[in-house]
């Protein structure tokens, strides 16, 4: 049950990993679920001063997680470029300690924007469809990845569930802005070190991207653009909605005032 329970994934046998929608894969995923929803109850329900130290002790576990990793694996001689944190997700760790440390107003209103519409759905597709299926359950690895990426989706959450992250479409110029910066970065990175960040090369196996590189093939990052934006879209909508009814709420009610004043 332990033989691999240290052994990174370019030394772990074909056909002994969880795999994807598994029932193990899928128990994962809902006990992910449950705790993330209890976390963000308590921390809802917390003072300024403990959610301050809650979001801090999140950031910092996620950090450390990450750091432990990557120390490990360059330890024992198994650190390759593809471990380097330049992934959304990886990129994210930093969001998201930039998020709890450096708390101004400017900078919350970018890392939130873009913990909401790039994080949370980049953590949350990574849950869902794993690159590390082939690990068994029983490595560290797997539970590491599971882990990360589970506190990433709590964090963008909690700030999310106490009204502390308000997605605003207006504000989207923000991650766009974000992702103009680094995409060129990552490009320059995969074609110096035979990378695949941000799956701009070749989409993961078993994910959504699969499909759009199947089916579009040369024009696959086209694609993912538009998948993209068009989740953006439905991500949005329903905030913009929302505010449109509360804004004719609060105009109905100032009506409504002056005209039995």
């Amino acid at each position: 049950m332990f033989n691999y329970l240290l052994t990174y994934r370019n030394q772990i046998p074909n056909n002994i990993g969880f795999g994807q929608f598994s029932v193990t894969h899928i128990s994962v995923v809902i006990v992910a679920l449950m705790w993330i929803w209890y976390f963000a109850k308590q921390y809802r329900a917390a003072d300024t001063y403990k959610k301050i130290i809650y979001r801090r002790r999140l950031a910092l576990t996620i950090v450390v997680l990450e750091v432990a990793k990557e120390g490990y694996l360059a330890l024992t001689g198994q650190f390759q470029p593809e471990l380097l944190p330049f992934h959304l997700c990886g990129m994210s760790i930093f969001i998201c300690a930039i998020d709890a440390f450096w708390a101004r107003d400017k900078i919350n209103q970018t890392t939130r924007q873009i913990l909401y519409c790039l994080t949370l759905p980049g953590a949350a597709m990574a849950i869902l469809f794993p690159d590390w299926a082939e690990y068994p359950i029983m490595n560290v690895f797997a539970w590491q990845s599971f882990i990360i990426h589970t506190l990433l989706i709590a964090y963008a959450f909690i700030l999310l569930k106490s009204g502390e992250l308000v997605p605003d479409f207006r504000q989207l110029w923000r991650p766009v802005g974000f992702l103009a910066a680094v995409v060129p970065f990552v490009l320059f990175i995969n074609a110096k070190l035979g990378t695949n960040f941000y799956f701009l090369n070749t989409s993961a196996p078993g994910s959504p991207l699969e499909i759009l590189q199947t089916t579009f093939g040369n024009y696959y990052v086209l694609s993912m653009i538009l998948m993209v934006a068009l989740a953006w879209f439905f991500m949005y909508i329903p905030w913009e909605i929302k505010k449109h009814r509360d804004w004719k709420r609060q105009f109905n009610a100032v009506l409504f005032y002056e005209n039995n004043v």
